[in-house]
C-alpha cells in the first residue's frame, strides 16, 4: 500500500512539475500567463473539421441572351438644297460638314433619295443588297454578296418609283408610299451591318399630310457579324 501512494505521489508531482514548468516558461517567455491561458492549455486539442461545405446553390444561373433590338427613326429630309446624315451607330441625325471625307455618318436623306457612304458619296464601305418579295422579320442575316455602292450613273438605293424603296401613285393623290415588301440590308461606314425597311414619308401617315418625312425602322449588328 505504501509503495502505491508513493507512485501515485510521485505521478502527481512530475504532473505539477510541469505545469509549473509551462506556466513559467510562457511568464518569462511570453507575458504572463493568466488563468485562461492554463485552462487552455490543460483543454485537450479540438480535431479540425474536414467535412466539406454544402453549396448552398447546385446550378449556375444561365442569363437569356439579349435580342438586337429594333428601333423606328423619322427623318425630315423636306430641304431640298441639303441632305440629312443619319449614323447607325449613334441612331441619331449628326452633322456633317464634308460628306465625302467624313465617316461619322451612315446614310443620307434628301426629298425621296437616299445615298449612302461609299462609293461616290463617302469614303467609308456604304454599299447595299435590295431583297425583295420578303418581310422585315424574315430577315436574320446578311448576305454574303451582291452589294451596289453609290456611282456617278446612278445611287445604290433608287430613287425612282417600284425601282428603289418607294411607288409613286400619280394623280390625283400624288402620294409616296413605301413598299411593303422590300427590306435594304446595309453595309455600313465602318463595315458593320444594318437591315431596313422604310415605312413612311409623311409627318402624319395616316392622313398622308406634310411629306418630306421619311419614317424607317432598323435594326443594327454593331459586332461586325451579319446576323440580326
Amino acid at each position: 500500500m505504501e509503495n502505491i501512494r508513493s507512485f501515485v505521489n510521485q505521478h502527481a508531482t512530475v504532473s505539477l512539475m510541469l505545469i509549473l514548468g509551462v506556466v513559467i516558461l510562457f511568464s518569462f517567455g511570453c507575458g504572463p500567463v493568466g488563468e485562461e491561458d492554463i485552462e487552455k492549455l490543460l483543454q485537450p486539442e479540438e480535431t479540425a473539421d474536414t467535412t466539406p461545405p454544402v453549396p448552398t446553390d447546385t446550378e449556375a444561373t444561365v442569363e437569356d441572351p439579349v435580342g438586337l433590338e429594333t428601333l423606328t427613326f423619322t427623318i425630315d429630309a423636306t430641304n431640298r438644297e441639303a441632305w440629312v446624315y443619319f449614323s447607325f451607330a449613334t441612331g441619331d441625325v449628326v452633322e456633317v460638314e464634308d460628306a465625302e471625307n467624313s465617316d461619322a455618318w451612315d446614310i443620307g436623306f434628301q426629298i425621296t433619295k437616299v445615298k449612302l457612304n461609299g462609293g461616290i458619296s463617302g469614303p467609308g464601305m456604304g454599299s447595299v443588297v435590295m431583297l425583295t418579295e420578303t418581310t422585315f422579320e424574315a430577315v436574320t442575316a446578311a448576305p454574303a454578296d451582291g452589294y451596289k455602292a453609290d456611282t456617278e450613273d446612278t445611287l445604290a438605293i433608287v430613287p425612282q418609283s417600284e425601282k428603289g424603296w418607294y411607288i409613286y401613285t400619280g394623280p390625283p393623290t400624288h402620294w409616296i408610299l413605301p413598299l411593303e415588301d422590300r427590306v435594304f440590308v446595309i453595309k455600313a461606314a465602318d463595315g458593320t451591318f444594318a437591315k431596313v425597311q422604310f415605312v413612311g414619308y409623311y409627318k402624319d401617315n395616316e392622313n398622308k399630310e406634310d411629306s418630306g418625312f421619311v419614317t424607317f425602322e432598323y435594326v443594327h449588328q454593331p459586332d461586325g457579324s451579319s446576323n440580326f
